[in-house]
């Protein structure tokens, strides 16, 4: 009886461990170490890394039994309420739960990029499992030890309940799910308002803001008619919030919802003056979508939903696009006759230009909310919806299509109003008024020959978006623009005279040498009291480029052909003899042999000089 008084007591004096906040040190270690850039596989080695040397610290390793003549059989040591000695056990829970929910992202990563490797999904799912019964553990653990306080075995609670929420809704079991993570956010919601830690209370609502699509999903899929037309704003508004990490499940379930909504057997087209019927899965589902999408754009409030429309509706094209054009290409090898499949192409690839180009205007539209928004910003998209625009009537096949060719010029000319509006809008920004004032003008213009073309197409169906009621805002917008550019120009031209005036009393940097041919008037004894000198002449003067001392001398002097002069030597030697007396045959021998050398002495000229300078005298 002694003995246990004895151990109550000493059981008694333990003291309590601090607080434990498991969200917090998980989410530091995922920012620190992968997670902030999505990798999974460096967060894994982490996790794996710091328990084995949290082991090796505290001396809990695993054991291996050797048996006689047998391999040694691993034995796990596992985590209890008795080996918790210290708050740093609690890692080997927290850590073991995260390497094996790492691995299970992994796998899920690979599934998505390829579908094909259906047992990646097992593995995933298993990994999981691993992963809550870790989780289960830890709570277990917190919640028999009367040495953890309350925050952390609600912690504890609501990390185990969002580990086997993951799991059930990665096992597509939606009710499990749906409860397991309405239990993680509504005790993540009550430890938001206990605590008084700004940081613990964004991590913890940033965790409730997690937990939401997934739960909205489960119920979606719970329901018993998913495919009602009126949850689909509200799916698109879930893909939204999910971003463009977010689960392939909302991808899935709306491309259901669609095809549920669009079924058909059979699905044709006219394109290139011919009707097609599209046998291919791929552009039938593409084209039922697109479809479908027309009905959804008018449920659509805001234009970011439009954007995420056009955005996936574009991306399935582009497949179908690419898969159309694989099996033209193995018909063609095999000389089979591809002019449907060429016909079905050149059709997608109209919806696929004019579903971006739709996607470029609900961009413009989201801009112009947007409070700091620049002319230029619209300029660059209006110019991409044009090109895309001029780029549809060159389509193969839509030239049997007058309605389609006359709606497009329309729509050219109706959005290179628009342009040259924030284009106008663009150099009145930049305080370039004159040319705002050009471009408003001709903004008008372009506005008159829009409405034009506009009056004539009233029956096109191609031309749904396009309005008289918008080029009239526009012109009410430009009439209010070119009465401000013109004040702002007129107060522009004042201020330029007075900054003129300004500018000629005041005393610039340049020299007076500089500027001797303009009128600078100055005060030269207020100039004096500023400085001490007056600049005459920048001193010492700029450097100038002269040419440099050749290295040779110019010997262009042998190339030169010296004319021949012996003939007229010999008629001057002649008239001197005659005027002169006579004298002896050797002195008269002696006379030209003398006037002979003297041509030679002179075609040398320089060549003999330098040759004698640098390669010496024979």
């Amino acid at each position: 009886m002694t003995n246990d008084v004895e151990m109550k007591s000493e059981a008694e004096e333990l003291p309590p461990f601090p607080t434990v906040h498991i969200l917090q040190v998980v989410k530091d270690a995922q920012q620190q170490h992968g997670l902030r850039h999505g990798d999974y596989a460096r967060y894994r080695k982490y996790c794996a890394a710091k328990l084995e040397r949290m082991r090796k610290a505290l001396k809990f390793t695993n054991t291996h039994n050797c048996q006689k003549r047998r391999p040694a059989k691993f034995v796990k040591k596992w985590l209890t309420v008795e080996a918790v000695h210290n708050v740093q056990y609690l890692n080997f829970g927290i850590f073991e739960s995260e390497r094996r929910y790492a691995e299970a992202m992994i796998d899920k990563i690979t599934l998505e990029d390829n579908p094909e490797k259906t047992r990646k999904r097992f593995t995933m799912v298993n990994s999981l499992r691993k992963a809550v019964l870790h989780a289960t553990n830890l709570e277990k653990i917190v919640q028999e030890s009367d040495r953890f306080d309350a925050p952390t075995k609600l912690e504890a609670q609501a990390y185990a309940a969002w580990m086997r929420g993951m799991c059930s809704f990665e096992s597509k079991n939606w009710q499990k799910a749906s409860e397991s993570l309405k239990l993680a956010r509504t005790v993540y919601e009550k430890l938001s308002e206990a605590t008084n830690n700004t940081t613990l209370s964004t991590l913890f609502k940033g965790r409730c803001r997690e937990i939401q699509p997934q739960l909205r999903l489960c119920e979606f899929n719970i329901a018993e008619s998913p495919g009602a037309v009126g949850t689909m704003t509200e799916l698109m508004e879930l893909r939204m919030q999910m971003g463009e990490g977010g689960d392939s499940s909302v991808d899935k379930l709306i491309s259901e919802m669609r095809a549920s909504a669009t079924s058909a057997e059979f699905v044709t087209i006219e394109w290139g003056g011919m009707k097609s019927t599209v046998d291919d899965e791929k552009a039938k589902q593409v084209i039922q979508e697109w479809k479908q999408t027309e009905i959804e754009l008018a449920q659509c409030q805001t234009p970011k939903e439009k954007m995420a429309l056009f955005e996936k509706a574009t991306a399935d094209t582009r497949d179908a696009i690419d898969k159309v054009s694989d099996t033209i290409r193995r018909k063609s090898s095999e000389n089979a006759d591809t002019t449907v499949l060429q016909s079905i192409k050149a059709y997608l690839e109209f919806l696929k230009m004019n579903g971006t180009a739709s996607r470029y205007l609900a961009i413009i539209e989201n801009t112009k909310n947007e409070k700091k928004s620049k002319p230029q910003d619209l300029l660059r998209l209006y110019d991409s919806v044009i090109e895309i625009y001029k780029e549809v009537t060159e389509i193969p096949g839509a030239e049997y299509d007058k309605n389609l060719i006359q709606a497009f010029e329309v729509k050219v000319e109706y959005y290179r109003a628009f342009r040259c509006f924030y284009m106008a809008s663009s150099y009145s920004a930049l305080h370039k008024y004159p040319e705002a004032a050009a471009l408003f003008e001709r903004t008008v213009s372009r506005i008159q020959d829009a409405e034009g073309k506009l009056k004539k197409q009233k029956s096109n169906s191609y031309l749904s978006n396009e309005t008289q009621s918008s080029l009239s805002e526009l012109r009410s917008e430009v009439d209010t623009a070119k009465m401000t550019v013109r004040a702002a120009r007129l107060a522009a031209t004042a201020g330029d005279i007075k900054h003129e005036q300004e500018v000629a009393k005041t005393i610039d940097e340049r020299p007076l040498l500089e500027t001797v041919n303009e009128w600078r008037q100055w005060n030269v004894r207020d100039s004096l009291k500023e400085k001490k000198t007056i600049p005459v002449a920048n001193l010492p003067p700029a450097f100038i480029p002269m040419p440099n001392k050749p290295i040779f001398f110019d010997l262009a002097n042998f190339h030169l052909t010296m004319p021949n002069l012996e003939e007229r030597l010999e008629k001057l030697q002649k008239e001197r003899d005659a005027h002169s007396p006579k004298k002896t045959a050797k002195g008269s021998a002696a006379a030209p042999s003398k006037a002979s050398k003297q041509p030679e002495g002179e075609q040398q000229g320089i060549s003999g000089m330098v040759s004698g300078w640098f390669w010496g005298k024979k």
